[in-house]
């Protein structure tokens, strides 16, 4: 098992060294207990090293993770793995990820007899990776990196069965369909906007969390470690609205993890949205560090137990998310059946809008917290998808007569809470309207006409396709040649954006900077013109024949 690590009489934290192979016998027992000293002393232990249970602070999860040492019939393989886990938080290896490691190599040690049956280990290791690759792959690193520290007698051979299972390598994450997304999106807008405050209260970090993390590229535990006083009125002309975001850093092998700030630009609208919602929670006489206190969960819910976290942690979110999609999506709008969204899929759903809104992998790796620019061209493979189911959407609404929207704030209506301004234009005086242009009608006001024309009429929102009984199929052709022109310039916008963000180089940067602003304008501009034909396609009857609203 090779570490990076100097085991030292260090208080908190264990200096990090050179490479260095350890084995069981690389320490005494003496010397595992006394660096399991220096973890408590630490804070990141609360125990006693012959307990049963430890205790190991989670301090992103703001609760702690139990480890339980307790296969007695094997006393050796209940030893060694204490002194495994030891070394693997001093590695830095995050309590989470030890607990899952522990029950794995707890589950092996009980179902092999101590490892001694290979044949039932190979038998559990085909089994879980004919159902799941990745379980599979997970149980076989847990064992050979475990069996390469403590080195039993046939130790060779469970390690060689490990070597024969694939890797797994993760591929994209897989995001709920877009299309439940957009209704999710509709119903969080409509919901904050249509009831009294008194009622949606209870329910504001869901609308926070979804009003800010579609903007801001920020994992959920991020999110619920904002503070109180997280915004800053700055004296810049330019830019004064700035929220100061948490970002979560393991540290560098060794235990625990650091939280920086970083103070970052928002709009007037979200800044002044924020500091009323803040107030409203200082209304309730919640006052506490972090903007999210646990409080603010336990005040609402029928058991008024004191929680023993201060503010809300990642399993108190996802229970405030379940009661939502309960009591709002399904028991107000009856939408029983689309796919729940995940906590941390805004984050992936606010970097693939800024991908699309022309923002550079600097730009957007900067803000996301990663190191690894790599990681940000796969959101490339969402975008078109993204992209044509937003359009569908949309369409979609302009046929409801529910939004003319120019799509200048994001691809996904992130922003309508704040702007709201969603709404169909009607006319009562048909004499004061334009009139015939053509295959339809323009219902633009006589008064500012032509002011506000642009270059084809068939994309505007004033547009209506009312085509003569004897050009009918002749227009709907004009129409769908139109779609799919338009469909094709989107993909070719999007390769060219994909294309761009991979020069980086810095005599390159602004030249290339500028040419994807360039590029994610025209394909905002082109979406909002599919939308726009493909409303007019869409109100056509199965006789080809537009039904007369």
């Amino acid at each position: 098992m090779e570490l990076r690590i100097k085991v030292g009489s260090s208080n908190k934290n264990t200096a990090i060294e050179k490479k260095k192979n350890v084995v069981w016998e690389t320490f005494r027992l003496d010397e595992y207990k006394q660096m399991f000293h220096q973890l408590v002393e630490g804070g990141y232990v609360l125990n006693q090293y012959e307990d049963v249970h430890w205790k190991v602070p989670d301090q992103v999860l703001d609760y702690p993770i139990i480890l339980t040492f307790d296969v007695e019939i094997h006393f050796k393989l209940n030893t060694a793995p204490k002194a495994y886990i030891i070394l693997r938080l001093i590695s830095g290896r995050s309590p989470l990820t030890v607990y899952n490691e522990l029950a794995i190599l707890k589950k092996i040690i009980i179902e092999t007899d101590g490892f001694e049956n290979s044949r039932a280990f190979e038998a559990i290791l085909e089994i879980q990776t004919n159902r799941y690759s990745h379980r599979g792959y997970r149980t076989a690193t847990a064992v050979s990196s475990f069996l390469s520290f403590y080195k039993i007698e046939n130790y060779e051979e469970i390690i060689n069965i490990c070597h024969k299972i694939p890797s797994y390598k993760s591929t994209s994450r897989e995001l709920p369909v877009f299309e439940d997304i957009m209704i999710f999106d509709d119903i969080v807008n409509n919901y904050f906007r249509k009831y009294p405050s008194d009622d949606t209260i209870k329910f504001l970090p869901i609308m926070l969390w979804w009003l800010l993390t579609n903007i801001l590229p920020m994992r959920p535990s991020e999110f619920l470690l904002l503070k109180n006083d997280c915004l800053k009125f700055t004296d810049s002309q330019l830019s004064p609205y700035k929220i100061s975001v948490p970002r979560i850093k393991n540290k560098a092998n060794s235990p625990g993890f650091v939280v920086h700030y970083d103070l970052i630009e928002i709009d007037k609208h979200t800044y002044n949205f924020l500091y009323e919602s803040i107030k409203k929670i200082e209304l309730l006489g919640i006052n506490g560090p972090f903007l999210f206190s646990s409080e603010l969960l336990t005040m609402f819910n029928k058991n008024k137990a004191k929680k023993k976290n201060k503010r809300m942690n990642r399993r108190d979110f996802d229970y405030l998310k379940k009661k939502f999609y309960e009591e709002v999506v399904e028991n107000i709008y009856g939408q029983y059946n689309i796919e729940r969204i995940r906590s941390g899929d805004t984050r992936h759903f606010a970097i693939i809008n800024m991908c699309l809104q022309g923002f550079n992998m600097l730009s957007i790796a900067r803000m996301a917290g990663q190191e690894d620019l790599k990681s940000q061209y796969s959101y490339f493979s969402h975008a078109e998808h993204f992209a044509q189911s937003y359009v569908y959407r949309l369409a979609q609404k302009k046929v409801e007569n529910k939004i003319r929207n120019n799509l200048g704030d994001g691809i996904i209506g992130w922003r309508r809470y704040i702007y709201d301004r969603g709404k169909a234009k009607t006319h009562h005086n048909i004499e004061d309207l334009v009139g015939r242009v053509q295959y339809g009608d323009c219902t633009e006001q006589k008064d500012v006409f032509p002011d506000t024309c642009i270059e084809h009429c068939k994309f505007c929102p004033n547009y209506r396709f009312n085509p003569s009984v004897n050009e009918n199929q002749e227009a709907i052709e004009w129409l769908a040649d139109s779609s799919e022109i338009l469909e094709a310039k989107i993909k070719e916008s999007i390769e060219l954006m994909k294309g761009l963000s991979s020069t980086i180089a810095d005599f390159l940067r602004n030249t290339t900077n500028d040419s994807l602003k360039s590029t994610s304008r025209n394909l905002l501009s082109y979406m909002d013109m599919k939308a726009t034909i493909d409303a007019q396609l869409m109100e056509v009857n199965f006789f080809g024949r537009k039904h007369d609203e």
